[in-house]
């Protein structure tokens, strides 16, 4: 049996180790999941113990306090990616049509250049967290998992690459290899129903693998071919 809720009070990863410490005192918790970011909550064990009982066990650890989950919209998690992309968009957008003239390669080229240089930057802040994340989806990271440390690199030299207009057939071909294969293990990973973190910026913000993770990826992909051909 699962059960899911969430702990208010969390503030470090002491705190994580404390509340799970102190609930798998009880015999009938078998595992306990704690983000440490959202206070996101899941239990699994026959049976769950009644609300009571686990609160008694949070006051113990300390000032915890368990509340129910309130249903939230799906893209609410996807918040951080939205701001970002729609940052980019309008930016991108911005100098495009400051020529006077919307060139669509032009636009496409800053977009993609905008797109890697943020993205890596955020890897890059752990790239050895980000690494163990992508190591769990990425069908390359998953055998190879030095690619992981690799990939933020790719993707910044990426960035610099559209964004100095190098040779662009190169530098889409590139593109559109990576974003397949990246495109690959995230449909892999939402058709099977795993519940792992998306590392597209990194493990600063836990953004759940999701269809949307999908159209990210297409659509880079998507750009790059279009570019290209």
């Amino acid at each position: 049996m699962k059960k899911e809720f969430m702990i208010t009070g969390i503030s470090c990863m002491s705190c994580v180790s404390k509340i799970e410490k102190t609930l798998y005192s009880s015999i009938e918790i078998k595992k306990v999941s704690i983000d440490k970011n959202s206070g996101q909550t899941i239990l699994e064990g026959d049976p769950i113990p009644k609300d009571s009982i686990i609160q008694g066990l949070l006051s113990e650890a300390g000032n915890y306090a368990l509340t129910q989950n309130t249903k939230t919209h799906f893209l609410t998690p996807y918040k951080p990616l939205l701001i970002i992309l729609g940052y980019l968009l309008a930016v991108t957008l911005s100098i495009a049509f400051s020529s006077g003239k919307f060139d669509i390669h032009s636009w496409m080229g800053n977009f993609m250049a905008g797109f890697f240089l943020v993205f890596s930057f955020f890897k890059l802040l752990d790239v050895a967290a980000f690494a163990n994340a992508y190591q769990s989806y990425d069908i390359i990271a998953s055998k190879f998992k030095i690619y992981g440390y690799v990939y933020p690199f790719i993707e910044l030299l990426l960035g610099f690459a559209y964004l100095f207009f190098y040779d662009y057939t190169i530098t889409n071909s590139i593109t559109a290899i990576i974003m397949f294969v990246s495109i690959i293990g995230v449909i892999r990973s939402v058709l099977s129903k795993s519940e792992i973190q998306c590392a597209c910026l990194g493990t600063v913000f836990n953004l759940p693998m999701s269809y949307v993770t999908i159209i990210e990826d297409a659509i880079m992909l998507i750009m790059a071919l279009f570019m290209l051909f």
